[in-house]
């Protein structure tokens, strides 16, 4: 009897080590795992780090060229207000120089433009024919077909 219980024994201590060799070996996976993830997760914040300081820098140069350009328009605007005449004489020259020769030149432009759409070109052809904006060849279109 005290044989069958050494023998028994011995057969679950061989199991015990055994699982025990298999849990050491599950234990060594899940911790290099654990070191990978943390290795993935220290790139990844040094790539989101990266990215953001990289879109940081180009909103900072886009803002400075916007506000360059901005301040070059504004420049630009004064420079035409100070060689631009006195609203004044402006209303006065525009008041003297409306004549029939401008609706004249009007009504030419709308049949003109007429013409060409019935034979059959393009808003965007009109508009370089003509040499005007595509946006004013649609507006007198429309307001004429009408």
């Amino acid at each position: 009897m005290t044989t069958f219980l050494w023998f028994v024994s011995f057969v679950l201590h061989g199991i015990s080590l055994f699982l025990i060799v298999l849990l050491s070996l599950k234990w060594v996976k899940i911790k290099e795992t654990e070191r990978e993830q943390a290795e993935l997760i220290r790139e990844m914040e040094t790539m989101m780090t990266t990215y953001l300081m990289q879109f940081k820098e180009e909103n900072e140069r886009f803002v400075k060229q916007i506000t360059s350009s901005s301040i070059r328009q504004h420049s630009r605007s004064l420079r035409k207000e100070q060689m631009s005449p006195p609203v004044e004489h402006v209303v006065d020259r525009i008041e003297l120089s409306t004549t029939s020769a401008e609706e004249q030149s009007a009504e030419s432009l709308v049949s003109e433009a007429l013409k060409l759409q019935q034979q059959g070109k393009t808003i965007d052809e009109i508009a370089k024919i003509l040499k005007r904006g595509k946006t004013e060849m649609e507006l007198l279109l429309k307001f004429h077909q009408k």
